[in-house]
């Protein structure tokens, strides 16, 4: 019983350190993150990409893939509920459009998350993400969870496309 709780434990901490790192929002935006993957090749990483970006936004308003290098892709789609707050008793749910800068290595890649656009009711706002929060670096008063609905969705996107990657190189 030892061991089987000790493989089960080793296997898991495993599981746990090949994930992605969890990204974090700032009033500038996400900082960039390197993850780690098994050596494959960069053509096929950016196949691979591709055709995850087709997949993971077929129910969404679709995707554009550009930017495409031998090393590198970026992948620009739309997420509807991308992040939400309540404000006096109403509720506040907002699409994004947003760009994923993906720079590929043979055992890593540098991912890069832009938040380009947001809308409210699919009508586009003028704010940005700076604009939600204080020149001291925090959430402006009214939007108490906008910043774990939205890295939720974020971090949501980047491990899709971790466990596709992992999945079918």
């Amino acid at each position: 019983m030892k061991v089987l709780m000790g493989i089960t434990c080793f296997l898991v901490a495993g599981m746990l350190h090949a994930q992605p790192p969890r990204l974090a929002v700032t009033p500038n935006g996400f900082d960039a993150a390197t993850v780690e993957i098994p050596a494959t090749s960069n053509e096929k990483l950016v196949s691979l990409t591709k055709n995850w970006a087709i997949e993971y936004n077929r129910t969404q308003e679709g995707s554009d893939v550009s930017n495409i290098t031998q090393n590198g892709i970026t992948v620009t789609a739309f997420k509807r509920n991308a992040f939400n707050y309540g404000n006096r008793g109403e509720n506040f749910y907002h699409k994004i459009k947003y760009d994923l800068r993906f720079e590929f290595k043979q055992t890593s890649y540098k991912v890069t998350f832009n938040v380009t656009e947001i809308y409210l009711d699919d009508v586009l706002l003028e704010y940005r993400l700076p604009d939600y929060f204080t020149s001291e670096g925090n959430l402006k008063e009214g939007y108490n969870t906008l910043d774990e609905t939205l890295e939720d969705t974020v971090n949501d996107i980047i491990n899709s496309h971790y466990d596709f990657i992992m999945n079918y190189r």
